[in-house]
């Protein structure tokens, strides 16, 4: 398997299945209808954007270990979940 532990050197590759993972959230949601719903509290358990997460998260680190043979990290996968910066990336430092 291929993942960020295996080669974290791999900036490119870790970008760009971030970039679709990322995708790949929007369309389930979507899918599921879950990116309808209005604002909510993220502590709330038992709200249906909350009680997707898990499962979600379960079916993405299958399929990508299936389709693509690449290992998502669990943050990773919480981000591309949210929809936030990809948090496994080359830090470019300017003086």
């Amino acid at each position: 398997m291929y993942s960020v532990m295996t080669d974290p050197q791999a900036h490119a590759r870790h970008a760009s299945e971030y970039v679709h993972l990322k995708r790949w959230f929007a369309r389930r949601l979507h899918e599921l209808g879950l990116d309808q719903i209005a604002p909510h509290d993220p502590l709330d358990p038992f709200h249906p954007y909350n009680q997707a997460f898990d499962p979600l998260i379960k079916e993405a680190e299958q399929v990508w270990r299936r389709e693509r043979q690449y290992w998502p990290s669990p943050l990773q996968l919480t981000h591309a979940f949210f929809q936030m910066a990809d948090p496994i990336r080359a830090e470019t430092l300017h003086a």
